[in-house]
């Protein structure tokens, strides 16, 4: 949706929650302990006043999933100013294929971070819990916007978080254009001439392919390409991290 006008203007679009596909994610854990906790730090003079802290009992069974309380309205709002873009590590995955890159119809970037230092310093890496981040202070909710469920673990995802809609990167720092499997002879021609035009002509385009009973990076003449060797990128943030796009 926002490929062409990213790689014009080598600009990240960064997401909403709305836009995410995990309902849970960017979510967190508060319970009744912690958010009473929360609202006394705010609101000291009430510790000792009984009928004020049975309407916050109130207010939190009743309100608090709808954001109406006060705690809550400060996360909420914390978190529908911060947007969120995402790389994997593991751009060959096929369930990543499936579910980022239309069923193959889409592109995959990748991305050699240390090429662009402003973009290294601000990827982060998500960690991945049996349970969501349980909220005890307001300094736990960064932590909250970088944990997922344990399900979610395959996609090996690091993130930039900013309160900003685009994130500006040096065009250097995408060293390759990979196509999916259903895209057509036209469409890597088109994306070859588009690539030359816009300054991305260092970055080669290849396209997936099945050999055998593999998927493999084939280039314009049909021939396979060795993916370059890529140690532990959870030790540090390079080589490489990819990025899926419709």
């Amino acid at each position: 949706m926002h490929l062409m006008e990213m790689l014009t203007n080598a600009e990240l679009y960064m997401s909403k929650k709305s836009d995410l596909n995990d309902p849970l994610d960017l979510a967190y854990d508060l319970s009744f302990e912690n958010y009473l906790s929360l609202y006394l730090k705010k609101y000291p003079s009430f510790k000792n006043d009984q009928e004020q802290l049975k309407r916050v009992k109130f207010l939190f069974d009743y309100k608090i999933d709808r954001g109406e309380s006060d705690i809550a309205s400060d996360l909420d709002d914390l978190l529908t100013k911060t947007r969120v873009c995402c790389f994997t590590e593991d751009g060959n995955n096929p369930l990543m294929w499936s579910h980022y890159a239309d069923n193959h119809n889409g592109v995959c970037l990748k991305f050699k971070p240390s090429n662009d230092p402003e973009l290294y310093s601000s990827l982060q890496m998500v960690n991945y819990l049996d349970r969501l981040v349980e909220i005890k202070d307001l300094s736990d909710f960064p932590k909250s916007l970088l944990t997922k469920l344990n399900v979610w673990s395959i996609e090996k995802e690091w993130r930039i978080l900013s309160e900003k809609e685009r994130f500006r990167f040096k065009q250097e720092v995408i060293v390759e254009i990979i196509l999916g499997l259903n895209t057509t002879d036209k469409t890597m021609n088109w994306f070859k001439q588009f690539a030359e035009n816009v300054y991305y002509y260092h970055a080669p385009i290849y396209r997936l392919a099945i050999r055998g009973s593999k998927i493999v990076k084939i280039d314009q003449f049909g021939d396979e390409v060795s993916d370059e060797k890529i140690d532990t990128v959870r030790a540090y943030k390079d080589p490489f991290l990819d990025s899926l796009n419709l």
